[in-house]
């Protein structure tokens, strides 16, 4: 069985990001200098590290235990573990038998992370938000507006959910779930898997959001502003025009941002 030190097994090289993250586990003369559970983590991020280094995508299989313990030369208890706790995470599946898999990616870690980080991050809560929305919304619209020609179900999944936004102004409650359809749809629309992914992971804050701001403009009298910056947005993008897309959306983040200030 190899010792319990983070070194690289011989013959098994590992890429530069998995071999930082075992680099420190053991002492200057070579004895053990962590704890079981420190080995356990190093061996969960090293996997992590494999995971990118060697591009491994959805239902990919990871090497076995065995494997692994012989590279990150940890025992296969600890590499067990480590599986284990990346398992729970839904980062990878375990099956009796068979080498650990690597899962479709989830989005729930990051909305946690996220919803964590906002919430701990000093000073108003909406404005932490929307100082991580904005750039990316933005982009989004972009984005989108270049490649809605290739996509004309997107086209007409937009132009029908503008019009039902538009019936929906006067409802409180469905006009801000439409609001966050639309902002979905949009990123969707983008292409961009990882853009699409972390506005997803705020989609819980943001319709909080979303619902308080309608409060605040149903009492300053300003609800239809709000459908007028969506039209500016949406007829940008169908147009093709990625610049004016963009602008629109900087304008809509913007002027929802304005609503966190007090007045």
């Amino acid at each position: 069985m190899p010792s319990e030190t983070a070194v690289e097994g011989a013959g098994f090289p590992l890429g530069d990001a998995a071999r930082r993250h075992l680099a420190a586990s053991s002492t200057a003369d070579g004895s053990v200098g962590l704890s079981r559970e420190t080995l356990v983590d190093r061996a969960r991020d090293a996997v992590l590290a494999l995971i990118d280094d060697e591009h491994l995508g959805a239902g990919d299989a990871l090497p076995s235990a065995g494997t692994l313990a012989e590279r990150f030369g940890v025992s296969k208890a600890v590499v067990r573990e480590a599986l284990s706790a990346l398992a729970a995470l839904g980062i990878v599946e375990i099956s009796n038998g068979r080498a650990a898999r690597v899962r479709p990616p989830d989005s729930s870690i990051v909305r946690f992370y996220l919803s964590r980080a906002i919430r701990d991050t000093p000073g108003d809560g909406f404005l932490v938000l929307m100082d991580l929305r904005a750039p990316l919304e933005v982009r989004a619209a972009s984005l989108a507006a270049d490649r809605l020609a290739a996509d004309p179900a997107g086209r007409e999944q937009l132009e029908e959910l503008l019009a039902r936004m538009g019936e929906a102004l006067g409802d409180a409650e469905e006009y801000p779930r439409l609001d966050l359809e639309l902002h979905a749809l949009v990123a969707r629309l983008s292409g961009n898997l990882a853009l699409q992914g972390v506005l997803d992971a705020v989609s819980g804050p943001l319709f909080r959001a979303m619902r308080e701001l309608r409060v605040t403009r149903e009492q300053r009298g300003l609800v239809g502003a709000e459908h007028d910056e969506h039209s500016a947005v949406v007829t940008a993008i169908l147009a093709g025009d990625a610049a004016a897309a963009a602008a629109a959306m900087d304008a809509h983040m913007t002027a929802a941002a304005g609503f966190a200030v007090p007045r």
